[in-house]
């Protein structure tokens, strides 16, 4: 588990090498806590995240290729990637 900071974000979480030191990463954080995460590019201080320590090849390859493509990030908008992204 994570607990987010303020300035924290998901980039740079999935980025600290006691997460998964890259930060391409982080839609596995997105999509493992949709449940308490509606936009990805909104996380709040206090937020307790968890982290799956052991993602399979194929679900790093979809999170690295979605963080890729995503386009910019756009506070208040829930992208229409990151839907089709939690669908899979």
């Amino acid at each position: 588990q994570y607990t987010v900071v303020g300035g924290d974000n998901l980039w740079d979480i999935s980025a600290k090498s006691e997460v998964y030191g890259n930060p391409y990463q982080w839609p596995l954080i997105y999509k493992q806590n949709s449940n308490q995460i509606e936009d990805a590019d909104l996380i709040y201080p206090g937020q307790v995240l968890d982290i799956d320590n052991n993602p399979t090849s194929s679900d790093v390859d979809a999170a690295v290729r979605h963080a890729r493509t995503r386009g910019s990030w756009s506070l208040g908008v829930v992208e229409s990637s990151d839907r089709d992204y939690l669908a899979r």
